[in-house]
């Protein structure tokens, strides 16, 4: 949840908190129930009265659009159960061990891998840039291998697909010699 969001709802909260105290107070309270009464027939009939309520219905639409939201969210870690018990494997621990079966292979600079777990397959795309004198089709299939193996031999799970996205030509600096 953004700053904003959780601002507001930390506001929604206690306001709500509030008059959920004032309810409860109401049936054993006099001075709380006249109070009510008085003020429902204050509030009756006046446009005025009504913007408090339209922005409590619009932050609890924005609240429940940003649970749903939120819900959906790719998960963080792929878990799974042996006899023994439970294994989790990280995210970002399947990208880096893309990103170091990817530099093992001699063609492509600035190597970003990004991993997603779908259907208990696991979809990888790494964003580089090609050297100058590389063949990038002979490159990109040796690491597509070389990526799908290394994840499946080490963490048991099926690679589905491995995308190599190349973004530009790498130019490689000549070294001096003095």
């Amino acid at each position: 949840m953004k700053f904003i969001d959780r601002f507001f709802f930390g506001i929604y909260t206690l306001c709500i908190a509030i008059v959920s105290l004032v309810l409860i107070m109401i049936p054993f309270n006099e001075f709380t129930y006249h109070w009510a009464i008085y003020f429902f027939e204050k509030y009756k009939m006046s446009l005025e009265n009504s913007i408090i309520p339209m922005i409590f219905f619009i932050l609890s639409i924005r609240f429940l659009v940003s649970g749903i939201k939120n819900s959906n969210s790719e998960m963080k870690s792929i878990i799974r159960h042996t006899t023994y018990g439970e294994i989790q494997i990280s995210i970002e621990a399947i990208e880096s061990m893309a990103e170091k079966a990817s530099k093992s292979i001699y063609g492509l600079k600035d190597l970003k891998a990004i991993a997603k777990y779908m259907d208990h397959n696991i979809l990888i795309e790494i964003k580089a840039f090609a050297l100058s004198d590389t063949n990038i089709p002979e490159t990109s299939i040796a690491i597509q291998q070389k990526v799908k193996e290394h994840i499946e031999s080490t963490t048991g799970i099926e690679v589905k697909e491995v995308k190599i996205m190349i973004h530009d030509i790498a130019l490689q600096g000549k070294k001096r010699v003095e």
